[in-house]
């Protein structure tokens, strides 16, 4: 093996590792500008943003439409409120009004009030127990029905992701999907080997 080929081969080995590093740094760079530039940025003519800070209007509404469909359209709220144990609040708030409140107004009236024990008060707890426990329900999905109607998660989850701050955003996406970049980016140069590898190997051939 002449010098001159030895040359060449050694001339040739650089290029799957040079392949190599373009591939990664082409997937680090993607990376990066899904996040940056943050603010447009003019470069002969042409404006360059991050992916993400250039469309987060069109993300905030697309997942304000998601979670007002997948979500209200089950009926979230209900079912929230028909395991809420409304009844035991009920139950203690009418004792309490009826025991601390009204059996001591009661007995503040004159003549009336000789006429109030605890047999009394005990006979009007049970009354109101019973009417209100038959308003529960009824009331329940009345109110249900309001806040689906009155509460506008579009809006709220739109405003809250456009007012979302661009770092604490990439933070948060990095932290979630850091290995997933990590294996992109790695990928990124092991194709680049390869394809680095190919072309060596044709230049080999048509040498």
């Amino acid at each position: 093996m002449t010098p001159d080929t030895v040359d060449a081969l050694i001339r040739l080995a650089w290029i799957p590792f040079v392949t190599a590093f373009i591939g990664w740094i082409t997937n680090w760079l993607a990376i990066q500008m899904l996040f940056r530039p943050r603010q447009p940025l003019n470069f002969l003519g042409i404006k360059f943003q991050g992916l993400i800070p250039r469309r987060q209007v069109e993300i905030a509404d697309r997942v304000a439409e998601v979670v007002e469909q997948e979500f209200l359209s089950q009926h979230l709220i209900r079912e929230q409120l028909a395991h809420l144990d409304v009844h035991s609040y009920v139950d203690e708030f009418v004792r309490r009004l009826v025991r601390e409140r009204l059996g001591v107004k009661l007995r503040g009236i004159p003549l009336v009030g000789s006429m109030i024990n605890d047999s009394t008060l005990s006979m009007l707890e049970k009354m109101a127990l019973d009417s209100i426990h038959e308003e529960i329900e009824p009331l329940r999905n009345r109110i249900a029905t309001d806040l689906e109607t009155r509460l506008q998660v579009r809006d709220i989850v739109r405003d809250r992701i456009l007012t979302f701050e661009m770092e604490k955003l990439e933070e948060l996406v990095r932290r979630i999907a850091s290995n997933e970049f990590k294996l992109i980016e790695i990928l990124g140069g092991v194709l680049g080997f390869i394809v680095g590898l190919v072309q060596v190997g044709i230049l080999l051939l048509i040498g």
